[in-house]
């Protein structure tokens, strides 16, 4: 079962596994109390909402690489009320259509914001597909 184990393992789990000292462990029991005590024994913590204010959209970020990092952080907040995921999702934007619009419909959950944000991200991804094309040489 110890060698089953990690084959599975993903993200911090996997990260906190290949850190072991290897022949450290010697039964599946031992493995079990050691995955415990790391990870129910209070060695993760939830940050607070306010962490979210915190993070701005940088001038030469795409909106995806912002939603990533926004959800990244979210995830690891304690609460998920709508109301403060979407003000400060909202205030970490730089300014432009897509905050204009955000405004101007006036979106009350993180589920609307990102099925909007789905079109603006597609426009993006189409605009810099458009400038990252080879020019043809003219004759």
């Amino acid at each position: 079962m110890c060698r089953a184990f990690p084959t599975k393992l993903k993200g911090p789990v996997r990260i906190w596994f290949n850190r072991l000292t290897p022949k450290s462990i010697s039964t599946f029991k031992e493995l079990s109390t050691q995955f415990a005590s790391y990870f129910i024994g209070g060695h993760r913590y939830k940050k607070s909402t306010a962490c979210l204010m915190n993070i701005k959209q940088q001038e030469d970020e795409t909106l995806r690489s912002y939603i990533s990092r926004f959800n990244k952080e979210a995830l690891s907040i304690d609460e998920d009320d709508d109301k403060i995921l979407v003000a400060a999702f909202t205030n970490g934007l730089r300014k432009g259509k897509f905050l204009f619009s955000l405004y101007k419909n006036d979106l009350k959950t993180m589920l609307d914001v990102l099925y909007r944000a789905t079109k603006y991200m597609n426009v993006e991804d189409a605009l810099l597909a458009r400038e990252e094309r080879p020019k043809k040489k003219e004759r």
